[in-house]
């Protein structure tokens, strides 16, 4: 009997499919791929080869996890999991046909999830003759170290289908949070701001080393800058333009024209080479005069998008705080940055930059109405 099933087996399906073994499920691992099943099951038995290292896992553990996976290219083998988890490539049209293949296949109630970090569960769903038992499972990666799953519920998924899917994601050590199905649900939305604010300021002539500094020193492990460089900046470009268009083209999320030429240009980042930093020199920073500055403004238009989304009932507020910490690593929740700066300090930062800048800034309704309230 099979607990769960995961299609796909490249970075995020490998790490699903060994965090559900940790969790002592019976897992079925699916490619259409023999060659990258076996990427796969080489990148599991590297990662817990490594727990076994830092005596974070038995070598009982270790052979106990790997028993419980076995891989295929059948999607017959899905037939009686009653969970599936898609993790393939970032495409709507690819992950609609996939929902669509497996419903020919698994039984009636089997509960169909995306690991979707961006697309809409509901066009996902709309594949399937039965959407009601569709719905995200956002892991983060990578997939083992990372607590977080978000877990989104389109507007035909039924309240079973979520808490399937949140008892799973229990399972397998996650802490998993309820979000509504809009784009980038919340972390991806959220954090936004953290990477447009740092590239507006460089183009406003701040040396790069001063803004990542500045955000160090607010108490997170990586600045805005060089977290990009580490993620790529096609990658983290990609991102913003799709939340620029399925967002209607709000000025808030407009993308940096700059991280645009560098991506041109080839300068990726770390797996180029070279990015905002020189991978193959000494990084040099400074800290100067306007560290403090920076590292308020690119904090209150965090705080701002944490209240629109508030607002617009994408999560409760304790939830999008626990969101930020788990899933994006931030030292404190944006609400809590609230209580702590001052939402009237805050208000202020944003008035300003919107007589400055324009109505990118315009500040959430809910925040103003906080500031009105003393809340």
């Amino acid at each position: 009997m099979v607990d769960i099933a995961v299609v796909g087996a490249g970075t995020m399906g490998a790490g699903i499919a060994q965090s559900a073994a940790l969790g002592g499920l019976s897992t079925v691992m699916l490619d259409v791929q023999e060659n990258a099943l076996a990427r796969g099951r080489e990148t599991m038995e590297r990662d817990l080869e490594r727990r076994v290292e830092r005596g974070r896992l038995s070598e009982d553990e270790r052979r106990g996890a790997l028993d419980l996976v076995s891989t295929t290219t059948s999607l017959e083998a899905c037939a009686d999991a009653p969970l599936v988890v898609e993790a393939v490539i970032e495409d709507l049209e690819v992950k609609r046909r996939v929902f669509a293949d497996l419903e020919a296949v698994v039984g009636g109630e089997t509960v169909l999830a995306t690991n979707t970090s961006s697309l809409s569960v509901a066009g996902i769903a709309a594949a399937t003759e039965r959407p009601e038992r569709v719905v995200g499972m956002h892991f983060f990666n990578p997939v083992p170290a990372m607590c977080l799953v978000e877990i989104v519920s389109g507007p035909s998924t039924d309240p079973s289908a979520a808490r399937r899917a949140e008892e799973v994601a229990e399972r397998l050590g996650k802490t998993p949070i309820r979000v509504s199905d809009t784009p980038g649900f919340i972390v991806n939305r959220v954090a936004r701001p953290f990477y447009l604010e740092a590239l507006r300021l460089v183009e406003e002539g701040v040396e790069p080393g001063r803004i990542d500094a500045a955000i160090r020193g607010a108490g997170f492990r990586m600045g805005p800058l060089e977290l990009a460089d580490l993620i790529g900046h096609d990658v983290n470009l990609a991102v913003s333009e799709s939340l620029f268009e399925r967002y209607y083209y709000q000025p808030r999320f407009r993308p940096s024209h700059l991280q645009r030429s560098m991506v041109e240009a080839g300068l990726l980042g770390r797996k180029s080479g070279r990015g905002f930093y020189d991978y193959g020199a000494e990084k040099q920073e400074e800290v100067g005069e306007v560290a403090e500055h920076v590292a308020l403004r690119v904090i209150c238009c965090v705080v701002n998008e944490a209240y629109l989304a508030l607002s617009e009932g994408v999560a409760t507020a304790e939830d999008i705080d626990k969101a930020m910490k788990l899933g994006a690593n931030y030292p404190r929740g944006p609400f809590e940055w609230a209580e702590e700066i001052g939402v009237q300090s805050i208000l202020r930062m944003l008035d300003s930059l919107r007589d400055a800048y324009g109505e990118a800034y315009i500040a959430a309704p809910s925040l103003r109405a906080a500031g009105r309230s003393g809340a």
